[in-house]
C-alpha cells in the first residue's frame, strides 16, 4: 500500500499545480461561476481515469513505443491548446453570453486525451506506483480510483477559485485582463508539451 500512499501525492502535487485543466477550470469559474462549472470538475475526474484505464491496458506502451504516435499526440494537443487560449482570450469573463457555456462532463473527460499534462501524469503514475503485491488488474484499478479520487477535489478547487475571483472581475478592463493572463497561461503550457 505504500505505493497508493505515494501515488495520492504524487497525483494531489500533479493536480494542484498549475496546467491546462487548472487555468480552464479557473476561467470556467470566472465566466459561468462554481455550479454550472461541476460537470468540468466531474468530467475532469472521470476522464484522467478513463485515460489511466486505456493506459494500462496498453495505450500507454503503443503511445511510447510508437514515436509517431507521440508526435501526433503531441501537435494536436499544441493545436487544441493553442485554439482554446484563442477563445479564452476573446471572451468577456464579466459577461454571461448565451452562446457560451462552461464544458459538459463528456468535453471535459474527452479534453483530458489532450492535455499533455494529463499524459505525463498518468504515464508517470502508472509506471512508478503501480502496487505489485496485487494483481496487474487490482493494482491498475485502485491506481484509477486513487488519481480520480485526489483530482476531484484539486479540479473544485480551481473552479471555486475562479468563481471567487468572478466577485473582483467587475470592469470590462479586469474582466480582459484576467482574460488575457489565463489565455497566456494556457499557450504557455504548450512548452510544457515538448519539453
Amino acid at each position: 500500500m505504500s505505493e497508493i500512499a505515494g501515488l495520492a501525492v504524487f497525483s494531489l502535487v500533479s493536480a494542484a499545480t498549475p496546467g491546462p485543466n487548472n487555468i480552464m477550470l479557473s476561467a470556467s469559474g470566472i465566466q459561468f461561476g462554481l455550479l454550472p462549472t461541476l460537470p468540468h470538475v466531474i468530467g475532469t475526474s472521470t476522464g484522467i481515469g478513463a485515460m489511466a484505464v486505456a493506459m494500462a491496458t496498453g495505450l500507454g506502451v503503443l503511445v511510447t513505443t510508437v514515436p509517431e504516435i507521440e508526435i501526433a499526440l503531441k501537435v494536436a494537443g499544441s493545436a487544441y491548446l493553442l485554439f482554446l487560449a484563442f477563445q479564452v482570450a476573446g471572451s468577456q469573463m464579466t459577461q454571461e453570453r448565451s452562446s457560451s457555456r462552461p464544458l459538459s462532463l463528456t468535453q471535459a473527460t474527452v479534453f483530458q486525451f489532450a492535455n499533455p499534462k494529463a499524459w505525463v501524469f498518468v504515464l508517470a503514475a502508472l509506471t512508478t506506483f503501480r502496487p505489485t503485491e496485487y494483481s496487474i488488474a487490482l493494482g491498475s484499478a485502485l491506481m484509477v480510483l486513487t488519481m480520480m479520487v485526489v483530482v476531484l477535489p484539486s479540479a473544485m478547487l480551481w473552479a471555486a477559485g475562479g468563481s471567487a475571483l468572478k466577485r473582483l472581475v467587475r470592469t470590462s478592463r479586469a474582466s480582459r485582463i484576467v482574460s488575457l493572463t489565463l489565455a497566456i497561461l494556457l499557450a504557455g503550457t504548450v512548452a510544457y508539451i515538448w519539453t
